[in-house]
């Protein structure tokens, strides 16, 4: 029972709402003689209403090739640095590997400990400048950021 009472408002809902979809369709000429379609009767181009069904076909989008993004200053810069980051670690791990290789070793002529360590000095500075370099482009890197 309760079934009816759902129906009838649903089924002249869809009733007036068929009524409330069909609109008239024009075909109208401009003065190029271009035919166009629309729901007005234009006063300035000869129109005459179509009385034929109409089927409207939704229009294909349009696929366009895939285009690589233009590249920002911004981000070749952090690439940039970020290369160079790879560059200087791999420079600062060699010069720690050269470093410790020295480290192990003891020459015949080095009788005093300070024979050892004016000989490491090198090493050591250039394990400090590199470390320093490395910091220095990680800062530079977080400041773009």
């Amino acid at each position: 029972m309760s079934r009816r009472l759902y129906t009838l408002p649903l089924a002249l809902g869809l009733l007036a709402l068929a009524f409330a979809v069909h609109a008239e369709v024009f075909k109208c000429k401009d003065a190029t003689g271009r035919i166009i379609y629309g729901e007005k009767n234009e006063p300035n181009m000869q129109c005459t209403p179509v009385t034929a069904e109409i089927t409207v076909v939704p229009a294909v989008p349009v696929t366009r090739p895939a285009t690589p993004p233009s590249p920002n200053p911004a981000d070749a810069q952090r690439q940039e640095l970020q290369n160079k980051i790879k560059e200087q670690e791999q420079a600062l791990a060699d010069a720690k590997k050269n470093l410790a290789e020295q480290e192990g070793i003891r020459l015949r002529t080095e009788v005093f400990y300070q024979s050892v360590l004016d000989r490491l000095k090198p090493y050591q500075d250039k394990v400090a400048e590199l470390e320093k370099a490395l910091a220095q482009s990680r800062a530079e890197l977080n400041n773009l950021k």
